[in-house]
């Protein structure tokens, strides 16, 4: 994609751009599903049928995230991701979704009936445990996305972003709805797995909190303190985070055969461990080309 070059203060350099520069795994250029253009037309369908206004690039999200999956499964994460997007511009539509989630009517709202239509497609083949945790996570995750920025964590030690926002679990969440598997609950609940689960969290929101310090509740933030050295601080923690994940992926076939999982199931669990692994960088190259951010590419 040509951005057009924007020149800008030498104290307001952009932190995403940054950490591309920084970090190798998020430098790399993410792989695209070769079916994207279809995916973004079918998904625009669904959402001008569902009453929602089409998001493309919820498509090209999922296509980054999902690049070597089937079709079914980007497509299907591109429409959550659309539907994510409408429910976070109107967070009162979340009562009727949450009452969809317990068993009631789709009810008239656009937001409710098109999760009526995607919770159908995913939740019937996901355990109890799944849908209660989706749906815990719908609670905090319907917020603005600018109520998610570093604004919100003081600085220190242990601050900005210490666990993942509700939307990066959300997002998480989704992988294996859309996959059509489910990772064991004795591998889920392992010190192992919530390592992977948190850091990829992590390294998702970190991304999101860098873009959004230039504008927003962050940048009423950075305004009032060392805006270049709290930057700097976010990209140093992100760096950190971005090996810790690698660190926890590593773990995991162990993990697999510690637990006594067959091929098919350790095949399962690792193509859910790669994309939390690919999701963070998918996640940022998003960012950077949403017109809220495309200028600090």
């Amino acid at each position: 994609m040509t951005r057009t070059e924007v020149h800008e203060p030498p104290h307001t350099v952009s932190s995403p751009v940054r950490l591309t520069e920084r970090l190798a795994a998020l430098a790399m250029s993410c792989p695209v599903h070769p079916s994207i253009h279809l995916i973004e037309a079918a998904v625009s369908d669904w959402a001008h049928a569902a009453g929602l206004a089409p998001d493309p690039a919820a498509s090209w999200l999922a296509g980054r995230a999902f690049a070597r999956c089937e079709t079914r499964a980007v497509t299907l994460l591109a429409r959550w991701l659309t539907w994510m997007s409408r429910l976070r511009a109107e967070p009162a539509a979340l009562a009727p979704v949450l009452a969809v989630a317990a068993g009631g009517g789709p009810g008239t709202t656009p937001p409710a009936r098109a999760f009526a239509d995607l919770w159908e497609a995913c939740a019937p083949r996901m355990s109890d445990a799944w849908r209660e945790r989706f749906t815990a996570g719908l609670s905090t995750g319907a917020r603005p996305a600018g109520e998610h920025a570093v604004g919100e964590h003081a600085v220190g030690e242990h601050a900005v972003g210490e666990h993942a926002n509700a939307f990066g679990c959300l997002l998480l969440d989704l992988v294996e709805p859309c996959y059509g598997v489910e990772v064991p609950a004795p591998v889920r609940r392992s010190p192992q797995w919530q390592a992977l689960v948190e850091a990829s969290g992590d390294v998702t929101t970190w991304c999101a909190d860098a873009a959004a310090g230039r504008d927003g509740a962050a940048g009423a933030f950075l305004e009032r303190s060392n805006r270049t050295a709290t930057e700097e601080w976010v990209i140093d923690r992100v760096a950190t985070r971005m090996e810790e994940l690698w660190t926890a992926a590593r773990a995991i076939p162990a993990l697999t055969e510690r637990h006594g999982l067959g091929f098919a199931a350790s095949h399962e669990v690792t193509r859910v461990a790669c994309a939390f692994l690919t999701i963070p960088r998918a996640y940022l190259e998003w960012l950077l080309e949403t017109p809220r951010y495309r200028h600090l590419g």
